[in-house]
């Protein structure tokens, strides 16, 4: 899997391609995003998921791109 591969708005974790639906993504600072699918793979808690590449802490409802909060 080559670097841009791995950029939104592809999953870091399953490599899907959510173009069509980036509201799907959860975002973190260091520029990857996880799908909800793939999310629950790297959550710490309900309320927070560790990213896999920079091992950032980052809340789950904030890190998405459209917030229902």
């Amino acid at each position: 899997m080559s670097k841009e591969d791995s950029l939104p708005p592809n999953c870091y974790v399953c490599n899907e391609n959510f173009e069509a639906t980036l509201n799907e993504l959860h975002y973190c600072i260091c520029d990857i995003a996880i799908c909800s699918k793939c999310i629950n793979s790297v959550k710490k808690s309900e309320n927070f998921w560790i990213c896999p590449k920079c091992n950032t802490e980052n809340d789950v409802e904030k890190s998405m791109l459209f917030r229902t909060t």
